[in-house]
């Protein structure tokens, strides 16, 4: 089955080329959110990616198979990224589980 990942409407950001911040809100409960403002803590987290998962992040617009994208990473990456399939599988679900990616069965360009 072709599986194709895609971004969920969250904040972020390229500092440099190749380098992401994930913007992620913080879901307080409204005791929580009354003592963060209190305190003057943050609303967000913002999560850098490293040079590999910021990559990673821009292949995931719905475009490309998960295939094609270990395939673009294994060109781009090469040794450094070595076992290709595996370390990319893993990082696309380690997406998917943070509820920052989801993935399509058809491309994102086709659905309804």
């Amino acid at each position: 089955m072709t599986v194709f990942p895609v971004r969920v409407e969250v904040g972020w950001e390229e500092l440099a080329p190749e380098q992401i911040v994930i913007i992620v809100n913080k879901e307080l409960s409204s005791l929580e959110e009354r003592v963060a403002n209190f305190l003057g803590a943050p609303n967000s987290v913002r999560r850098p990616l490293d040079e590999m998962n910021s990559k990673l992040w821009m292949l995931m617009d719905g475009k490309m198979s998960v295939n094609q994208i270990v395939v673009e990473m294994d060109r781009i990456f090469a040794e450094k990224i070595a076992p290709a399939p595996e370390r990319v599988n893993r990082s696309i679900a380690d997406f998917v589980n943070m509820g920052l990616v989801k993935l399509h069965r058809t491309r994102f360009d086709e659905e309804e």
